[in-house]
C-alpha cells in the first residue's frame, strides 16, 4: 500500500509556497490527511473524465489538456546534467511547467503576427527571431515568474503575492470601506477561481487557433493583473453595502456578485 507524504515534507513544501509561520506537529499531520483526501477526490474525478473523453483507455491522464511527456522530458534532462547523478520528479514537473509556459508565450507572439496578416494559420515566418532567441527565452521565464508573484496597483506599487493582509490594504485604497475577514477570504477564492478560468479558456483557444478569443482572454488577464477585475467587484460590493447602510463589506455582498459577467 502506498504511503502518504511525511508531515515534515509537507511542512517544507508549505515553506516553499510562502507560508512563513511555524506549523505545529498536529497541524502537519492534519495537512497530510487533508491532502490525501483531496488527492483521492482528484484521482476519481480525473479517472471519470479520462474515460469519458477516451472510453477504454487504460492510463490516467490530464483530462483538461495534453501535457509534455514526463519520461521524454526527464530523459532529455538526464542527457544535459553534468554535476549531479539523477533527475528528480519535482525537477521534471518544474521543467515541464516552464516549457509549457514558454510554448504558450511563443505561440501567442506568433499568433499576433498571423493576426496582423489576417491569416488563421501560424507559419514559420510568424516565428520571428525575437520569439525564438535565447534572450527572449530568459525574458519569458522572468516575466512569467514576475506575473505569478506580483499584482500591480494603479499607482505602480506592487505586492509580491495576494494574502488576506495585503488584500485588505489594497481594498481600503480602492473602495474606502472596511472588509470583513470572511469577505476577504471569499474574494481571494473568487480571484484565483477567475484567474484559473481565464487560463483554461486561453489554453483551449490556443489549441483551437481562435485568435479573437485569445486576444479577448489576454485583455481580461491584463485587467485582472492590474486589479481592474478587483475594482469592479469592490465597486459593486460597496454599492450593495451602501444600499444596506453597512459600514463594511460583508461576505454576502461579495457572493451576490457575478465575477464572470
Amino acid at each position: 500500500m502506498a504511503k502518504p507524504w511525511a508531515p515534515s515534507h509537507v511542512s517544507e513544501v508549505a515553506k516553499g509556497l510562502g507560508v512563513d509561520h511555524r506549523i505545529s506537529g498536529e497541524v502537519k499531520e492534519k495537512l497530510v490527511e487533508m491532502l490525501h483526501l483531496r488527492l483521492k477526490q482528484i484521482t476519481r474525478e480525473m479517472e471519470e473524465e479520462t474515460l469519458l473523453n477516451e472510453p477504454g483507455k487504460k492510463t490516467l491522464s490530464d483530462p483538461n489538456r495534453t501535457r509534455l511527456g514526463f519520461s521524454r522530458t526527464r530523459g532529455l534532462m538526464i542527457e544535459e546534467i553534468e554535476n549531479v547523478e539523477s533527475v528528480s520528479s519535482a525537477a521534471v514537473v518544474n521543467a515541464n511547467e516552464i516549457l509549457e509556459n514558454y510554448l504558450k508565450n511563443s505561440l501567442l507572439s506568433a499568433a499576433e503576427e498571423a493576426d496582423n496578416e489576417r491569416v488563421g494559420t501560424i507559419k514559420i515566418r510568424h516565428m520571428s527571431s525575437k520569439t525564438t532567441s535565447s534572450d527572449n527565452i530568459q525574458q519569458t521565464e522572468t516575466s512569467l515568474n514576475e506575473s505569478s508573484e506580483e499584482v500591480s496597483i494603479s499607482n505602480g506599487q506592487k505586492i509580491e503575492s495576494l494574502s488576506p493582509v495585503n488584500i485588505k490594504n489594497i481594498m481600503k485604497q480602492l473602495s474606502g470601506k472596511k472588509l470583513d475577514n470572511d469577505a476577504v477570504e471569499e474574494l481571494l477564492l473568487l480571484y484565483y477561481d477567475y484567474a484559473s478560468d481565464l487560463e483554461y479558456n486561453l489554453q483551449k483557444n490556443i489549441q483551437q487557433g481562435d485568435l479573437s478569443s485569445i486576444k479577448n482572454s489576454l485583455e481580461k488577464y491584463e485587467k485582472l493583473m492590474m486589479l481592474g477585475w478587483m475594482r469592479r467587484i469592490l465597486k459593486s460590493a460597496s454599492e450593495k453595502a451602501d444600499y444596506e447602510n453597512s459600514n463594511s463589506i460583508k461576505i454576502e455582498h461579495i457572493v451576490a456578485i457575478d465575477p464572470w459577467s
